[in-house]
């Protein structure tokens, strides 16, 4: 029998949730009603790895028929692109925080997904994505759950 691809997705999947939960068992602090600690978004996150690697395994043995080809090399050459662009990321947030580099990291991304794609997209709407999206978000984590985003030791 050979396996398929959305097994295989869904079996990476539930691999990767049961690691972020053995990784965030070794937290000190406990979860608690006034205040759940570090684990619970990790734990959320978890949930949702199993739930939909379990969904996608499930889906695909059900489902009969040939499948078609993923991705192409192009796409492969995006996707690694993309992984390098968010440890690209990671490595500048250290740096100059999250308010000065998620704008144009968002910007990039939306750029490496749209071009060459054959469809007219509006760079001015991107733009205004990049940095909107970019301040809900601080909006949502900084003044909605009190936590602070890395603001850069650039900027210290």
């Amino acid at each position: 029998m050979k396996i398929k691809r959305d097994q295989l997705t869904g079996i990476v999947l539930i691999a990767a949730s049961a690691v972020v939960c053995w990784l965030v068992s070794g937290f000190e602090k406990p979860m608690q009603a006034d205040y759940p600690g570090p684990k619970l978004f990790p734990l959320i996150a978890a949930f949702g790895l199993f739930s939909c690697g379990a969904g996608l395994f499930i889906s695909s043995c059900i489902k009969k028929g040939e499948e078609k080809p993923f991705l192409t090399l192009k796409g492969w050459g995006k996707v690694a692109g993309l992984f390098l662009l968010m440890v690209l990321y990671i490595f500048l947030m250290k740096y100059f925080g999250y308010l000065a580099v998620t704008p144009l990291i968002l910007l990039t991304t939306s750029l490496m997904i749209t071009v060459g794609e054959g469809r007219k997209i509006n760079r001015p709407v991107q733009l205004v994505f990049a940095v909107g999206m970019a301040l809900i978000l601080y909006l949502i984590y900084c003044k909605g759950f009190g936590m602070l985003l890395p603001r850069g030791s650039f900027f210290e």
